[in-house]
């Protein structure tokens, strides 16, 4: 029948066999967690693209809003200077028109005292 070293070539084959199915196995899930790993970087990538879109998106909205809020600042910068202008001359008016009145008050008691001397 089967001499003692033909039952042993026979386990031999049969280990080579099983050893040869468990590193394909092996292989095998090696490539799937490579896979994976490529799905899930190609993933994290277009998600990084649309984070970065709009971020481009939001900071293209800023710059034309603070472009919009400088005119708008300068504007107003101008608006309160001319009414910090015309606050001044109506001071000022007031101040002449104060002198005036006194100056009128000092001419009539002056001519009070010459009519009454």
């Amino acid at each position: 029948m089967f001499s003692p070293l033909d039952i042993l070539y026979i386990v031999l084959a049969f280990c080579v066999l099983w050893f040869t199915a468990a590193l394909f196995w092996l292989i095998w899930q090696v490539a799937n967690i490579f896979r994976n790993v490529n799905v899930a970087i190609t993933e994290t990538r277009e998600k990084l693209m649309k984070i970065e879109e709009a971020i481009s998106f939001i900071r293209g909205k800023f710059e034309h809003a603070t472009s919009n809020i400088s005119l708008l600042v300068a504007g107003i910068s101008k608006v309160v200077e001319y009414a910090m202008d015309k606050r001044k001359e109506s001071r000022e008016e007031q101040k002449e028109e104060k002198k005036q009145v006194s100056r009128k008050k000092k001419r009539k008691e002056a001519e009070a005292e010459e009519e009454g001397a």
